[in-house]
């Protein structure tokens, strides 16, 4: 059976209290990206004159200078939604989803999100419908502003992790990660900030039950 630890706080400050297996531990995650950014800067990324990490909004800027983000890059195994709002310089494989599988030539939002990764090689497409009231059947309702669908973190659970593994999530919010993690029986630690979204994922923890889809 899979042991599932939810914790409460500050990731930056929690991490600071428990032993973090960076070498071990599979980082899958889905951080606050893309808030009040200039995106300009992926126009001169494309044109070759500018970096992913010289023009983002000062919440997500270290004392560095660096995007405080980079610490997840410290896990050897990891999976980071983001790209290329949070670029990993060492990933080895990047994710598409595709949001509008079967909605030909419609934005019903941003038609897709990227992920990098270095569980895997090469480029992989997700495909799952998302976007306001049009969803993929069977998907969980709607109770964080930037939810993600349950199938988009069961495919890298299930496909490129192990059994035995442990799925750290310093971004928890509602726990997405977290029920993809009980449902097919892997260790699974997470962190969230907002009260309100710790005790919804607190909530469908207990309503999952383990291994239903191993």
């Amino acid at each position: 059976m899979s042991e599932i630890k939810l914790i409460l706080g500050d990731c930056l400050e929690v991490m600071k209290e428990i032993n973090i297996d960076f070498d071990n531990w599979v980082l899958i995650t889905d951080p606050p990206y893309g808030i009040n950014i200039d995106t300009s800067w992926l126009t001169q990324v494309h044109l070759g004159k500018g970096s992913p990490k010289n023009k983002c909004d000062d919440k997500l800027i270290g004392d560095s200078g660096n995007i405080k983000f980079d610490w997840l890059f410290k896990f050897k195994k990891r999976f980071i939604w983001g790209f290329p709002y949070i670029y990993d310089p060492n990933a080895t494989g990047w994710i598409v989803w595709d949001k509008q599988p079967g909605v030909p030539r419609r934005a019903i939002t941003s038609p897709v999100e990227m992920a990098s990764t270095t569980l895997r090689k090469g480029f992989d497409t997700f495909r799952c419908m998302w976007g306001g009231y049009m969803r993929e059947k069977g998907e969980y309702r709607f109770e964080h502003p930037t939810q993600k669908p349950m199938k988009i973190f069961r495919i890298p659970i299930r496909e490129w992790t192990n059994q035995n593994d442990v799925i750290f999530d310093p971004y928890m919010g509602s726990g997405t990660c977290a029920v993809a993690c009980k449902e097919l029986g892997r260790n699974f630690i997470g962190i969230e900030i907002e009260p309100k979204y710790f005790e919804i994922a607190k909530r469908r923890i207990d309503n999952t039950t383990t291994d239903m889809f191993v």
